[in-house]
């Protein structure tokens, strides 16, 4: 009988460590390239419905609108991975957006096939002890999942940067946005987006293009917070234009008189993209010409936030108003 007890428990205990083992096998990778190619299968594997038109759209820290070097890196392998999937995937490409006739829309890669739907590639990443788990899934234009990936990666085996080197100040500006005057609710709806995915990654040299679009003619103040906390004025360029409505129901590129590309002086990291909209012209107090030689009005970093978003947030009540922001994470070349 002991015998027999002590054979059934050596052969439980060999059972429990091969599924231990075989558990840790599949969940875990080794570095960036293995976790690329592991979630590529997985998202292959899961696939409920093909042929699809993938449009990868940002892999982002959990809990957060920012992302990383290591985010961009991943992305792109595994983007290298799928595009030899031909079968599921005819068409695999960055997702980008411009104006049509209808608004700001998604646009077509140009190797599409008009036969596929369209999907879309996002996720998170998050660092628990010593690992970084990355949460993938594959969307379809309803929102619904058709296919999941998750992998962990020892912290050991990411050679690239996990986190925006800025984290932290975008933490407190969000929190200084948040303790500000609490702005009334939108009194009109507006729009703010960028030619990719808000939350997405820039690269240097990249062109970034900003959309607006309101419901009412309003007046407007786009500002451009970099990874230091300067904040450079887009729109209005000139005075005229600070005293010009924008018109309703057009989808506006801005800033109108030059192209925005993405620099990595002084440095690369999350930034953020502000729009505040009023039916009264807005103010400029504190702001100062040709910030940092870069031709630009703006407020540098040592004007405080709180000072910046009272100006705007302390508008007479019986103005409309409405504020928005984006996200973008900029990374080097």
């Amino acid at each position: 009988m002991k015998k027999y007890l002590i054979i059934f428990l050596l052969c439980s205990a060999t059972t429990l460590l091969f599924t231990a083992h075989f558990v840790f096998a599949v969940g875990t990778v080794i570095d960036e390239h293995s976790a690329a190619l592991r979630l590529s299968e997985q998202l292959e594997e899961n696939l409920e419905t093909s042929p699809l038109n993938l449009k990868v759209r940002r892999l982002t820290l959990e809990g957060s609108q920012v992302s990383s070097e290591f985010a961009s890196n991943l992305l792109m392998l595994i983007s290298h991975e799928l595009k030899s999937n031909k079968d599921d995937f005819p068409s695999v490409g960055e997702l980008t957006r411009g104006l049509t006739r209808g608004g700001l829309t998604i646009l077509p890669n140009p190797d599409d096939d008009p036969q596929a739907q369209d999907a879309f590639l996002e996720g998170t990443y998050r660092k628990v002890g010593e690992q970084v788990v990355v949460q993938l899934r594959l969307v379809a234009e309803d929102g619904t999942s058709v296919s999941r990936g998750e992998v962990s990666i020892p912290v050991s085996g990411v050679k690239h940067e996990l986190l925006p080197p800025n984290l932290l100040l975008v933490q407190k500006v969000e929190k200084t946005a948040a303790q500000s005057e609490v702005p009334a609710p939108k009194d009109f709806a507006i729009e703010l987006g960028l030619n990719k995915a808000d939350g997405a990654v820039f690269r240097e040299g990249e062109e970034l293009k900003i959309y607006f679009r309101s419901e009412e003619d309003c007046y407007l103040l786009l500002w451009y917070q970099d990874v230091v906390g300067n904040h450079y004025i887009l729109y209005p360029e000139t005075e005229t234009q600070r005293k010009t409505k924008l018109k309703a129901g057009i989808n506006h590129k801005l800033p109108k008189n030059f192209n925005l590309e993405v620099s990595c002086d002084p440095a690369c990291g999350a930034e953020i993209v502000w729009a505040f909209a009023s039916t009264k012209p807005i103010q400029m107090s504190g702001s100062v010409d040709d910030l940092h030689g870069s031709g630009l009005r703006g407020y540098p970093a040592s004007v405080s936030l709180e000072n910046i978003l009272g100006q705007q947030r302390a508008i007479k009540r019986r103005t409309k108003k409405a504020e928005a922001m984006v996200y973008l994470t900029t990374v080097k070349k």
